[in-house]
């Protein structure tokens, strides 16, 4: 079976009216194994709206997981989202790449806000 990443519109909800681009794609072998996406989603007047990163990958400690990373147009971390498996195990154990499309498409929850400093911490 030939690897099917999934429809990144579908995932990111992207709007009819956007256009999302590919930026490129970047893989790696064993031991930390995996592939990364990189898009771009732009507005109907093609202003940049958001970044994504995408991943479907093993990591050092053989750790299977695929999810995503939204960033707003000023590069700051909005929403992620990350499963413990690779795709392909998603797809299997959904049945279908659209199942494992709609497990993967869930809104990411926003990232946790940078820890407070001394500084922040007497100022407040």
């Amino acid at each position: 079976m030939l690897f099917q990443p999934p429809v990144f519109e579908t995932i990111f909800r992207i709007p009819v009216e956007h256009q999302l681009v590919i930026r490129g794609s970047r893989s790696r072998g064993a031991p930390m194994d995996g592939v990364r996406w990189y898009h771009d989603e732009f507005d109907a007047a093609g202003t940049l709206v958001a970044r994504y990163e995408t991943y479907d990958e093993t990591d050092a400690a053989c750790g299977a997981r695929c999810g995503w990373r939204r960033y707003d147009a000023a590069g700051r971390l909005v929403a992620r989202h990350e499963v413990p498996m690779r795709w392909s195990a998603l797809v299997a154990l959904n049945h279908s790449r659209r199942e494992a499309e709609i497990v993967l498409q869930r809104l990411g929850s926003p990232p946790a806000p940078p820890p407070r400093t001394r500084q922040g911490l007497a100022a407040a």
